[in-house]
C-alpha cells in the first residue's frame, strides 16, 4: 500500500486566508478497513535578522527555537473501507 499527498500547487508556502487544496491518493492491492482518515497540519516560523551585525538580538534569535503558529487535525473520512486499486 502507498499513500501520496498531492497539493494543488507546487509552492507549499501559504499565506493567511489562503486555502490548502489537494488530494490524497491511496494505492492498495487489496481492500482495507480503517478507523477514519485524518490529516494533521503543523506550521511554525523561524525568526531571522536581516542586515548588518545585530549583536545581542542576532545572538538571541540564533538560539531561538521555531515558534508554532498552527496545529490542526481535520477528519477527512469516518471509519470505513478503502477498495483495492487507486482511491483519491
Amino acid at each position: 500500500m502507498s499513500i501520496e499527498l498531492k497539493l494543488s500547487r507546487i509552492n507549499r508556502v501559504y499565506r493567511p486566508s489562503e486555502l490548502v487544496e489537494g488530494k490524497i491518493i491511496v494505492k492498495s492491492v487489496s481492500s482495507i478497513s480503517h478507523y477514519g482518515i485524518r490529516i494533521a497540519v503543523d506550521g511554525s516560523v523561524n525568526l531571522q535578522v536581516r542586515g548588518g551585525t545585530a549583536g545581542v538580538i542576532e545572538t538571541l534569535v540564533g538560539a531561538a527555537k521555531p515558534i508554532s503558529i498552527l496545529n490542526k487535525i481535520v477528519e477527512l473520512r469516518p471509519a470505513g473501507k478503502i477498495a483495492s486499486g487507486i482511491t483519491e
